[in-house]
């Protein structure tokens, strides 16, 4: 073999993290030792490093960032290294389809092959239609998929395969449960090789799981990472070929868009993609997200509103606005959730949750509740003339002043989709302003599919915490839909005078506190 590669510092930070009985903060040997017994007597161990002591030893590793700072390379030498050390060893690389695997992931592994000098046919086999690659030793690389199957949401066609060490690229396209599942397959001679499992992620920055899990959690701060998580930032140039760098470089310097252009030449995580398919399609992160907003605008002395959404699953949502008329500026200052495992994912909980926040912010300037209509409808597990408006109305402090006033019926999705987006586009002066943090709806704004009738694509998928069928998308855009109809009821009117299904808007006004004018 000749292999002739210095890393970068930032690749061999992540290199490091991957190697076998190998301690990355002091070099010592790893142990596994009994920490605990379960509820049934029997012992649970977990590693720790007999230098050192550390249990802080990594198992899902994430390389993230930006593209061409060199962390597939490193993946793919990782990968065929160890499969040259541990005979009989057995390694798993995996990507969303298999199309795109052996189209990138794949050609890497295999630029490594014969970089390193080693001979196809004779050092090692290719089985491209079982997608396992074979060494002289007996050591193999299976190639998977991870898609999502709706024939198969629990991943059961990973079966009884057993693994030693795995790398999925492009992490990021696959849902975090496809890789807990595969990362509980890493069992195939553990004991005897890595002494604990390691599962290598790699990905450019990107909005969905991955970012919350590793990066920056929904407020935009570090995430607090789990014992067996780590994280390994990248930028291009940590990539140690400093030709390719400079050519790369030079291509990125092209691209117009500076969102773009830092997401892909700095790994800078704080971006908003702008996806022109989507139900919102002139919603423009670089334009309508600002940092800090709530601090930089809201004030307590003035109204706010509290728009909801009474779904349950994956959360109860709740969005709160501020509306400057003289300047035509709507402020969306904060999404408020009440999450299931805090077991607030109800009325009341939610409710008391949001009563004690602003009594704590000390807001004095009165509280409008709006929202969806049909929270107006009793539920069947309540007495009447309850519903979930006067379960907020019992709920919020008599101090905060509220009331509510809502729509009599939903808008008509495909009038008020156009006029939001006319909205984001400067329709009748308005500008729309949302804080960076209001994460969740950002996600709305830019997944959100549009159908070919003009509405809303409520798709559902299974979640994998609540095991229930839920919508991914459109809850807190349903929020900030009910309250801009509501309270820019004279633009909407107008709008809706220049279509040929126009409506006059009109609105149920109910007191729940005391009465102020908006």
């Amino acid at each position: 073999l000749t292999i002739n590669f210095a890393p970068s510092p930032r690749q061999y930070e992540m290199w490091k993290l991957l190697q076998p009985n190998y301690c990355p903060h002091c070099g010592g040997e790893i142990e596994l030792i009994v920490v605990s017994h379960d509820e049934k007597g029997l012992p649970v161990h977990a590693p720790q490093c007999k230098k050192c002591h550390s249990r802080k030893l990594p198992q899902i590793i994430l390389g993230g960032g930006a593209g061409g700072g060199g962390k597939s390379f490193v993946g793919s030498a990782w990968i065929v290294s160890s499969c040259l050390r541990f005979p009989d060893s057995r390694a798993v690389v995996a990507r969303k389809t298999l199309k795109a695997l052996k189209g990138s992931t794949f050609n890497t592994i295999k630029l490594i092959l014969r970089l390193w000098g080693l001979v196809q046919d004779e050092n090692y086999k290719i089985n491209n239609l079982d997608g396992i690659v074979t060494f002289y030793n007996g050591s193999t690389i299976s190639l998977i998929e991870l898609e999502d199957l709706p024939s198969d949401p629990e991943f059961e066609r990973l079966g009884s395969n057993e693994w030693g060490f795995g790398f999925v690229d492009e992490c990021s396209q696959v849902s975090e449960k496809a890789v807990e599942v595969l990362f509980s397959r890493l069992r195939w001679n553990t004991a005897e090789t890595f002494i604990y499992p390691r599962l290598l992620l790699t990905t450019n920055p990107c909005m969905n799981w991955v970012r919350t899990r590793f990066v920056q959690d929904e407020n935009g701060d570090p995430a607090v990472l789990a014992p067996h998580d780590a994280y390994v930032p990248f930028t291009v140039f940590d990539n140690p070929n400093k030709a390719f760098v400079a050519t790369y470089r030079a291509s990125l310097d092209k691209i117009s868009d500076k969102v773009t252009r830092e997401r892909i030449l700095y790994g800078n995580w704080d971006f908003i993609e702008t996806n022109e398919a989507a139900a919102y399609w002139n919603f423009d992160g670089n334009l309508h997200l600002i940092d800090n907003l709530k601090e930089k605008i809201y004030n307590p002395l003035k109204p706010i509103v509290l728009s909801w959404d009474f779904n349950v699953a994956p959360y109860m949502s709740c969005l709160a606005l501020q509306i400057d008329y003289e300047g035509k500026n709507i402020y969306v200052l904060e999404e408020i959730l009440g999450r299931a495992e805090d077991k607030e994912n109800n009325t009341p909980k939610l409710a008391d949750k949001i009563s004690k926040k602003y009594q704590a912010e000390k807001h004095i300037g009165g509280i409008l509740v709006t929202g969806d209509p049909a929270g107006l409808s009793r539920s069947t597990q309540t007495e009447d003339g309850v519903n979930n408006y006067t379960i907020i109305s019992k709920h919020l402090h008599k101090s905060l002043r509220a009331r509510r006033q809502l729509l009599t019926k939903q808008p008509a999705q495909v009038t008020r989709l156009e006029f939001i987006n006319s909205l984001f586009h400067n329709y009748d002066g308005w500008n729309i302003c949302i804080d960076m943090r209001c994460r969740r709806l950002a996600e709305d704004l830019i997944y959100q599919k549009k159908l070919p009738t003009g509405e809303k694509e409520k798709k559902k998928y299974t979640d994998p915490k609540l095991g229930i069928k839920c919508e991914r998308y459109g809850h807190l855009s349903d929020c900030l839909d009910y309250a801009i109809c509501l309270l820019l009821a004279k633009s909407y009117s107008k709008f809706q005078r220049g279509t040929a299904d126009a409506q006059p808007i009109t609105t149920y006004t109910g007191t729940v506190y005391g009465n102020f004018d908006y």
